[in-house]
């Protein structure tokens, strides 16, 4: 999806109707942060802009503004799978909490999945043909 078209706006409205939600800025504050971070990977023991995160720099200068607005807000967390962003999280003293780290809701609030067989054949190529 293309910044600016429809679905993101859309996308955007209907994350701002949820509480727990909250759609933050880069601005100074968060710019001033990045560098800091970068400035202490060039420091650090690499002596590289990028640190010990082995990723393209491209990559990590949007996980450090991601990790940026975090810390500048001061969340207690940061829910993603990306090691990169864990990495970068942990030299901020951010936590990080992956999927597999969520509790599952509890099972009557999981619903049901039916596993049916599909009365269709399938193809060479692997298309199903045939209704279900």
């Amino acid at each position: 999806m293309r910044a600016g078209s429809d679905a993101s706006q859309k996308i955007v409205e209907h994350i701002n109707r949820f509480s727990v939600f909250r759609i933050e800025s880069f601005d100074a504050r968060v710019a001033i942060e990045v560098a800091a971070m970068t400035r202490s990977a060039l420091d650090g023991p690499s002596k590289n802009k990028r640190g010990t995160v082995a990723a393209p720099w491209t990559k990590i200068k949007y996980d450090r503004q991601i990790v940026a607005i975090a810390k500048v807000v001061r969340a207690t967390a940061i829910y993603s799978d990306d090691k990169d962003i864990r990495s970068i999280a942990a030299m901020e003293d951010i936590s990080v909490i992956g999927l597999a780290d969520l509790p599952l809701p509890a099972e009557d609030l999981q619903g049901e999945f039916v596993f049916e067989p599909l009365d269709a054949e399938v193809s060479e190529t692997g298309d199903a043909t045939g209704s279900q």
